[in-house]
């Protein structure tokens, strides 16, 4: 019977230590628009922008922070890696306020290097916008930003097979027309 006493004064205790942080916490209500982007093509070099749009569907302002993460692994899509550089993703505000009811735009630019290492990939990263807040639970939604480069990747053996092929082809050519001419 102890035992069970002290059990119960325990889990009382718990309860009230910790409820108040449960009832603290504050019920953000916001979305984005879009929850996906792709970016096809971009060839290296150049840069692509789009328009992210957070809804506060709040009776309060609300301030919001905006950066870049890399999914998860198993949650990337397949065919695609990790984007390389996270710098290469700016925006025009990484930290914003929304007001009550309302809505705001936060331009997002991205720029690839160009590089010709660059060319040929598919890439996945996150762009997480979270809603600052005091309690100790916060609220991060996330859009998915899908980049594919254009351009073919030039491998050395490659270019050197290209260059023997046409070796190949020029002696093969010369060979048969001054065959040709001297049976005339």
């Amino acid at each position: 019977m102890p035992g069970r006493l002290k059990s119960a004064g325990l889990i009382a205790a718990f309860l009230v230590i910790f409820f108040p942080f449960l009832t603290v916490a504050e019920d953000l209500n916001f979305s984005l628009i879009p929850a996906e982007v792709h970016i096809d093509n971009l060839p290296p070099g150049e840069v692509a922008e789009f328009e992210l749009t957070i809804h506060n569907k709040d009776d309060l302002a609300h301030n919001f922070t905006i950066a870049t993460f890399p999914p998860p692994e198993d949650e990337r899509r397949e065919g695609s890696t990790e984007f390389p550089d996270g710098s290469w993703i700016s925006f025009s505000s990484p930290k914003i306020e929304v007001g009550p009811n309302s809505q705001a735009n936060v331009m997002v630019t991205v720029a690839i290097p160009q590089e010709q290492k660059w060319a040929g990939e598919d890439w996945e990263t996150w762009l997480g916008v979270t809603a600052e807040s005091t309690d100790l639970l916060g609220l991060k939604l996330h859009v998915r930003l899908l980049v594919s480069t254009s351009g073919i990747r030039f491998r050395a053996g490659f270019i050197v097979g290209i260059a023997a092929a046409i070796v190949l082809l020029g002696y093969a050519g010369y060979y048969y027309f001054k065959r040709r001419t001297k049976s005339e």
